[in-house]
């Protein structure tokens, strides 16, 4: 994995986001440009090359994340070659960048006909209530995505058409990507303190004492971008809980509450662990980046994160499983189809073809994960550690995503207040108090 495509908190672009919030939440059909696409009728059938052929020479544009390059200098020469009449052109742009320009591009005149979004309201709600791309459900239907491999990943994509929640509804993006969290441990540390890797949060907490005890520092963890220590929160919450009342919540769906007992107990375990110096010291002036780094270079027994922090770690040295029945985890940002596109069978084309176990192939060989596993597999044995925990979490439902994704600023309300809690200036109590005040305001 590149550190491009590494898991960002939503935050980093909100600067830019109100403005195209503002301009997405004013489009309707006729306004800002044609909207040929959306009126194009459901597909019933595959799209076949004689069909895009129809079309004759195509230019198809897209928007897409910097970090999609690797993938796409496979996908994009076997699209063109079975889709002859095709040119694709691939605007490239920074993760940063991409979020806080591409509602006001798809919002334009010119808008790419392909592009990749990211959930959550401020861009792809803002997507789905400006009518600027295209429903999916016939083409979900159409090519078999509701069934097998990677079916429930595309719950987050799946909107009201009004943009106020998400989780359940109309299918208006999909990502060929995912990723999982879960816990990294260092090899040679465990043979020596004659431990196994830990699976579950309870084997876990004993693994910690036992290493506390012989002089290690537990768990690595570099807190002061504020989302890190969430991730530990939400690995053990999703084993107090029911994963799918916490999917509820971070989609927004009414009478949802994160003031239940299993929060309160996974902060009351977050304060517990910080109190017995299993974190160290310091963690809230570290990054993330930093303490990825100093775990691979030998400090700590364990780091608890994601996928993408696999890249920093040698798969002689470290290995990777799941804390629950599967790993919680998340897709990554969607790609859409323009309501404006005037080449809506070659978009849905190329999105079926991101969406195959040949592409689920590639997807892994350039360092992430696919939604699509069928018959994917990896030599390296850390990746392949990292698939089977994926492979977990999408059959137990605990692909839940990211509490961020549910208000534009849950990351640093969240992550400033359980930074209190393990602190020990607040309760767990309160912690999950000042949460749900937040989900609140935005979600009524």
């Amino acid at each position: 994995m590149t550190a491009a495509a590494r898991r960002r908190p939503l935050l980093a672009a909100l600067p830019a986001i109100g403005l195209v919030v503002a301009l997405a939440g004013c489009s309707a059909p006729g306004a800002g440009g044609s909207t040929q696409g959306a009126d194009q009728p459901d597909i019933t059938s595959k799209v076949t090359a004689a069909d895009v052929d129809k079309g004759g020479d195509t230019t198809l544009t897209m928007w897409a994340d910097v970090a999609e390059k690797p993938l796409m200098e496979k996908l994009v020469p076997a699209y063109e070659k079975a889709y002859p009449n095709v040119d694709v052109k691939i605007t490239y742009k920074s993760f940063d960048d991409l979020i806080a320009t591409v509602v006001n591009a798809a919002n334009s005149t010119n808008a790419p006909d392909l592009f990749q979004g990211n959930i959550g309201y401020a861009v792809d709600g803002a997507l789905v209530k400006g009518k600027l791309v295209r429903p999916l459900d016939d083409v979900a239907k159409t090519y078999g995505w509701t069934s097998g491999t990677g079916a429930s990943t595309l719950a987050p994509s799946e909107w009201k058409a009004d943009g106020s929640t998400f989780g359940s509804g109309t299918l208006y993006g999909m990502s060929p990507i995912s990723e999982v969290q879960g816990i990294y441990y260092d090899k040679a540390k465990l043979d020596a303190l004659g431990l196994q890797p830990p699976t579950s949060i309870d084997d876990l907490e004993a693994d910690l004492a036992k290493a506390k005890a012989a002089g290690e520092q537990p768990i690595v963890l570099g807190n002061s971008d504020q989302y890190a220590a969430t991730h530990v929160f939400s690995d053990i919450a999703a084993t107090t809980q029911e994963p799918k009342d916490i999917a509820d919540w971070i989609g927004g769906k009414s009478g949802s509450t994160f003031e239940t007992s299993g929060n309160v107990e996974a902060a009351q375990t977050m304060r517990d662990w910080a109190e017995k110096g299993y974190f160290g010291t310091g963690y809230d002036g570290l990054s993330n980046e930093d303490a990825i780094a100093r775990f691979a270079g030998g400090d700590g027994v364990f780091f608890v994160g994601g996928s993408w922090n696999g890249a920093s770690l040698h798969a002689e040295e470290f290995g990777f499983g799941s804390l629950t029945s599967g790993g919680v985890g998340a897709t990554a940002s969607p790609w859409h189809i323009s309501t404006k596109s005037e080449h809506q069978d070659a978009a849905i084309a190329f999105l079926a073809m991101l969406h195959t176990p040949q592409t689920g192939q590639w997807i892994l060989d350039t360092g992430r994960l696919p939604v699509v596993t069928d018959g994917v597999s990896s030599s390296d044995p850390l990746q392949e550690q990292t698939l089977t925990a994926l492979k977990e979490t999408i059959a137990a439902g605990t692909q839940v995503g990211y509490y961020d994704w549910t208000t534009t600023d849950m990351l640093t309300k969240m992550g400033g207040s359980l930074q209190e809690v393990m602190a020990g200036r607040t309760t767990p109590k309160a912690f999950t108090e000042t949460v749900q005040e937040t989900w609140a305001k935005a979600h009524g």
